[in-house]
């Protein structure tokens, strides 16, 4: 195999691979914050044993979902800029790792987060006493808010692309100059 080959090649694994441990050490870091951002709604264990809980807590049970797509706005954003900054002369390759560096930052903080819990809500409610207020596992309730972090990975890259693509391409047309004569 050719040398300059070779060395390329180790390059853009070496980019790749700081890329995506990146990503995936943003992801570990923003599950804190992402915890630390929501305020799950509880339910109210009444004395005759029934749980229940306001139209309130109903919809803050997705607030979960909404700060960890506000959270994966921010570290894709981060990881596009990071991509494109590291591997924008490796083309379609800082893409891939962008794209893939999201991904698992994604399901690093979906995986810290609910480890953070709580968890096992249908035993903490089992063993409530009247009047006492559980909160509801801390979970991520659509795998599709893993997609706003790969989206957002993505757009800094696209622009990043497009502005650097339209300042050094060629012109296509060119003025004629008062020297030459012109037939028409």
């Amino acid at each position: 195999m050719n040398e300059t080959l070779r060395a390329s090649r180790l390059a853009i694994l070496r980019l790749s691979l700081f890329v995506i441990v990146a990503g995936i050490v943003l992801g570990g870091l923003a599950a804190p914050i992402w915890h630390s951002m929501v305020t799950l709604p509880t339910y109210t264990v009444g004395s005759d044993g029934a749980a229940s809980t306001t139209e309130k807590g109903l919809t803050e049970v997705f607030s979960t979902d909404a700060m960890y797509c506000l959270i994966g706005v921010v570290v894709g954003v981060i990881i596009g800029c990071l991509s494109w900054i590291m591997m924008r002369q490796r083309g379609a390759w800082g893409v891939l790792a962008a794209a893939t560096s999201a991904c698992l930052s994604a399901l690093v903080c979906w995986w810290v987060g609910v480890l953070i819990g709580p968890d096992s809500f249908a035993e903490r409610i089992a063993s409530a006493k009247s009047g006492e207020a559980i909160p509801v596992d801390f979970a991520l309730h659509t795998w599709v808010a893993v997609l706003v972090w790969l989206l957002a990975a993505m757009v800094p890259m696209l622009i990043a692309s497009l502005v650097t693509a339209s300042r050094g391409a060629p012109r296509t047309g060119r003025k004629k100059s008062l020297r030459e004569g012109s037939l028409d």
